[in-house]
């Protein structure tokens, strides 16, 4: 999908640049961008379907990368996975709530859809994930499109796996409802 995620990152405003290890003491840049290369695409993935719009899900990415780099002495290499998906998801929902783009944006990928076959059952489920609340779309797509555990989402949303199984059976019941007609 997105391989190339260093170059993104740094064409923006950033010059690559070597940084000495002495500046690196949790983080060296020999991991931070291994943690680019091996989560860059499943980020993008995430914020693409929560968003819907391409260059939102890249501009979200790649600011939660350079977070990361900037914060690269308090992140320990092995968490970063979780840090990252934390501060992504924070930062969509920020997105959603203060960016009318959102909104008023049609789905970049449309193109993408229209080869598969499954055009119309995906427009629609977009559709009906879009109608769910940013809490219950976010939790769906965590769990049922990028399976993460419950335990995982509780951790990275702030609610209880209680709550979190409630919302996702919510949001499965909406669903359902919205997409009884397709059949």
């Amino acid at each position: 999908m997105h391989s190339g995620w260093e170059l993104i990152f740094f064409s923006v405003g950033c010059k690559k640049r070597v940084l000495p290890d002495v500046y690196c003491t949790e983080m060296n840049a020999k991991e931070y961008n291994r943690c680019v290369r091996h989560l860059g695409d499943d980020l993008y993935r995430f914020a693409l379907r929560y968003a819907n719009l391409s260059a939102a899900a890249e501009d979200a990415v790649q600011d939660v990368f350079a977070d990361l780099w900037e914060k690269r002495n308090e992140v320990e290499a092995g968490g970063a996975r979780g840090w990252l998906v934390r501060a992504l998801y924070r930062r969509l929902v920020d997105m959603h709530r203060h960016d009318e783009v959102v909104r008023r944006a049609q789905i970049d990928s449309e193109a993408a859809y229209r080869q598969h076959d499954n055009y119309e059952l995906r427009d629609s489920l977009a559709k009906a994930l879009a109608t769910l609340p940013e809490q219950q779309r976010a939790l769906v797509l965590l769990r049922d499109l990028e399976g993460y555990e419950y335990a995982e989402m509780s951790r990275l949303t702030g609610l209880s796996e209680q709550q979190v199984g409630v919302y996702l059976y919510r949001a499965r019941k909406q669903l359902k409802k919205q997409l009884e007609d397709y059949k």
